[in-house]
């Protein structure tokens, strides 16, 4: 059924013509394990990548895990202009991807909340945000 789900959801978002026309295709090293969507990804190098709505996390070493969701537009923080980011909100020592921008960007991309992540911010509350620095490949 979620198969199904993100299936349908990739044809909606590569047919329809897309808000964020920017493709985005950076690097980053992220130094916790993390969340984005549904998949537990591990510390370490990955590849950033974002086109029409859709933004596909993969790691470049090691198991090479990887993760594919859609994303919405959110507030771009007017501290981080000028810089690409990857912003994590952290729940306990759970970590989910809650925001990516570019240096160019004048709005940030946001993956939509997962019901577990939706029951740790009600349960536990937001314990703090991480943000790690992109960079171009």
């Amino acid at each position: 059924m979620t198969r199904l789900i993100l299936a349908a959801g990739l044809f909606v978002a590569t047919v329809s013509t897309s808000l964020y026309a920017q493709t985005m295709d950076m690097q980053a090293n992220i130094p916790f394990d993390f969340r984005v969507g549904s998949t537990v990804l591990p510390a370490g190098d990955y590849s950033i990548r974002h086109s029409d709505g859709i933004l596909f996390v993969s790691q470049t070493s090691g198991a090479r895990k990887s993760s594919v969701v859609l994303t919405v537009g959110a507030d771009h923080p007017n501290a981080a202009i000028g810089k690409g980011t990857l912003q994590f909100n952290r729940y306990g020592d759970s970590y989910y991807l809650s925001k990516v921008w570019t240096p160019d960007s004048e709005s940030a991309r946001a993956p939509l909340k997962t019901p577990r992540e939706r029951e740790l911010a009600s349960h536990i509350g937001l314990a703090g945000t991480a943000s790690v620095a992109l960079r171009s490949k």
